[in-house]
């Protein structure tokens, strides 16, 4: 006998809420409720897998804390408030700054919005509040990777490749990249190049599960990986293995810059053997197809450009970049942190990375947005130093999707720049910590409850499908934008009739770009997906976006020459924060959904734990210049006996410890990697945790 058909069941095809890989799956809808995930195997990325994370996400969509109705703070306290309060109040604060100084009111955004969202925003900051100040979480990704090659190539397609190629390449080297749990499909593509005898290599002050599952292991100290980058350009020299992918400028003064990094150098610096320094080089040396794929452990320093720089180097040199299954790369993570950073969210840029700065963009986008080019505002702070301007020269702060009071480097001071605000609206679907400091709160929608596209770390654009409808009084984030632009009179080009109407104007808005999506329309993505530029709607896509010539100037790539700070002490320990394999970002979804359950805990060496007279389940007092924080620790001989990590998905720990200040000097990344730091044993009743005292800057 067959089943009966539950009413109202359909499938909606989609794309993970997560990591950048984008994972496609099916929802399974009964009654207007998703009540299953189903991998698609003909998903072009991930091949019919999907992580913990993606099969977990149906777990938030009905989360009791979901918001559901605005909250307006009242005597203190965030009480429910219809839309026409809400809208009044946003009025109200805003109007005032924007007649006199438009720049007191700052736009801070996510990598996790889709590509239209990030569209809108951008528009929405610099066309209707007219406010320098725009900038998003993505700036604590892989920008410094993004600067190097931009000022190299022209060009920041994370990966210019198809992820399939990784499958190909006979050494890959994982620099500060803990894969297996950050972005878990993509180990299928590792297993494919052992599986026909290629070597992986984890460089890591850690032995990650990555690391265990590649093989083959190198563990610098922390912030010392572009000098290893370095010491390996100066043997391929020395053994005649340069053989540049195409003339560029720079190139005399890298390689003599090398000949300054012999192995005895490299291997005292990063804190390793010399002869597995020269292990290591042989066999780059010898690899027809060696590629070089950098993380958030080689980039999220002060130095992280110069880092990423080193190794775009050592690639370019030995004629492997852009060449397919070898080459340099950078392993984006946020869900759509590739097309987060194209289409106008960054403080200097406009829609299809266009420069904010360059007359002839800005003239473009004037005249598409039928705006004078002078209205169009000039580069304003970038995340780290807009946050650091909050209760001082920004007066008032828009958050879309975003969590800095845990994802923000010195997050303790940060809390107090938030908290100093007038005004602090934030956007999200989950009462985020961020969103509890707010004095006004806005009940968004869910990666099902939209439509939209999203660009994953290999450049490819794909369908996000509207599944559901947000509950209560939960509105879609593009029509809330366009709200806020009504409410402070300014809703020129903010009047769309339907998403669809967004959604091509957006496709249009990037035509001449160097992100180009102006040939992508829903319907062809219905069809195929597509990695970008896709200039014209019958051409095809760019699966490899670095082949010479760039779109420089000249054509020519630019090699720079890195300058990397003095190694630390040996005897001084040293701060890193990562991820961990069951949580996301600042856990706003993962911490909250019960089939993800990880510990918040210092992991330290036992030799370490010794020397502090600390055993496994001991708190431990983390001390830097920057805050304090007390956590358990766990022991691991998997980790360099000079380094502590710690995770940064919950609030009161990891980045209370960070440095606020020291940005990139190209990048403006915060140097959340490198932090000294002292550890001190706390005395707790077992069993109970102790709340971090926060250490205020």
């Amino acid at each position: 006998m067959t089943a009966p058909t539950p009413i109202d069941a359909r499938i909606v095809r989609t794309t993970c809420p997560y990591c950048a890989v984008q994972c496609t799956f099916d929802l399974h809808i009964e009654r207007g409720l998703p009540v299953k995930v189903t991998p698609t195997k003909d998903c072009p990325v991930a091949h019919g897998t999907v992580c913990k994370k993606g099969l977990a996400a149906l777990n938030d969509l009905r989360h009791p804390e979901r918001l559901t109705t605005p909250l307006l703070r009242k005597n203190g306290a965030l009480v429910p408030v219809d839309w026409d309060e809400a809208l009044a109040y946003v009025r109200d604060a805003l109007t005032p700054l924007l007649a006199t100084r438009p720049d007191a009111v700052g736009v801070f955004g996510s990598g996790s919005l889709t590509n239209e969202k990030t569209y809108l925003l951008g528009k929405f900051a610099r066309v209707a509040l007219k406010t320098a100040n725009i900038d998003y979480n993505g700036r604590y990704c892989m920008s410094s990777a993004s600067a190097a090659l931009n000022r190299t190539v022209g060009y920041d397609r994370g990966l210019g490749f198809p992820l399939a190629d990784m499958g190909t390449s006979d050494l890959i080297l994982l620099v500060g990249a803990n894969i297996a749990e950050t972005l878990p499909p993509i180990m299928q593509y590792l297993k494919a190049a052992k599986d026909r005898g290629g070597l992986i290599y984890a460089i890591d002050p850690r032995a990650t599960t990555t690391a265990k599952v590649a093989g083959q292991h190198l563990a610098p100290r922390v912030g010392t990986d572009g000098v290893l980058a370095l010491g390996l350009l100066h043997l391929m020299k020395l053994w005649g293995k340069i053989r540049p992918t195409a003339p560029a400028h720079g190139m005399t003064d890298v390689l003599a810059q090398a000949d300054a990094y012999p192995p005895t150098r490299v291997a005292h610096e990063c804190g390793i053997a010399e002869a597995d320094l020269l292990t290591l080089a042989r066999r780059y040396a010898d690899a027809k197809k060696p590629l070089i794929l950098t993380g958030r452990g080689a980039e999220q320093h002060a130095h992280g450009t110069d880092t990423a720089q080193a190794w775009l180097n050592l690639a370019f040199l030995t004629g492997h970049f852009g060449k397919p299954g070898g080459g340099y790369g950078t392993l984006t993570g946020q869900g759509n942190g590739q097309g987060g950073r194209e289409h106008g969210q960054k403080n200097d840029q406009l829609p299809g990375a266009r420069s904010l700065k360059d007359p002839r963009h800005r003239a473009e986008m004037a005249a598409f947005w039928n705006v004078l080019e002078a209205e169009l505002p000039r580069p304003g702070h970038s995340a780290q130093n807009l946050l650091n301007a909050c209760g001082r020269e920004v007066e008032a702060l828009i958050v879309l999707g975003s969590n800095p009071v845990v994802s923000a480097a010195g997050a303790g001071q940060i809390t107090e720049n938030l908290k100093a605000l007038k005004h602090l609206i934030v956007i999200d679907f989950l009462a985020s910590e961020t969103a509890q400091l707010a004095t006004l709160v806005l009940p968004g929608s869910m990666w099902c409850e939209e439509e939209g596209t999203t660009t994953n770390l290999e450049g490819r654009v794909q369908r996000r499908r509207k599944a559901i409808v947000a509950p209560g009084a939960a509105c879609e984030d593009w029509r809330i934008l366009c709200d806020l632009a009504h409410a402070v009179g300014r809703p020129h080009g903010f009047t769309y009739g339907t998403f669809c109407e967004l959604q091509d104007e957006f496709f249009r808005a990037t035509k001449g770009g160097k992100a180009d999506y102006s040939g992508l329309s829903a319907e062809r993505l219905d069809r195929e997906t597509a990695q970008w530029p896709v200039r014209t709607a019958t051409g095809p896509d760019t699966p490899y976006a670095y082949a010479p010539t760039y779109p420089t100037g000249d054509g020519l790539a630019t090699l720079h020459t890195p300058t990397f700070p003095l190694p630390t002490p040996p005897r001084q320990l040293t701060l890193t924060t990562g991820r961990l394999g069951n949580q996301y970002q600042s856990g706003t979804q993962t911490r909250r959904n019960a089939a993800l359950k990880a510990e918040n805990t210092a992991q330290i060496h036992p030799d370490t734990a010794r020397d502090h007279g600390l055993r496994p389940g001991d708190h431990v007092t983390l001390r830097t210049v920057h805050g304090t924080a007390t956590l358990p620790v766990t022991l691991s001989p998997a980790i360099r006996a000079d380094t502590v990590f710690l995770p940064f998905h919950w609030p009161e720990t990891a980045n209370l410890l960070t440095d606020p200040y020291t940005l990139d000097p190209h990048s403006s990344m915060p140097a959340f990697k490198g932090t000294p730091v002292t550890l001190l044993p706390a005395h707790s009743v077992a069993g109970t945790p102790i709340r971090p005292e926060v250490a205020l800057a």
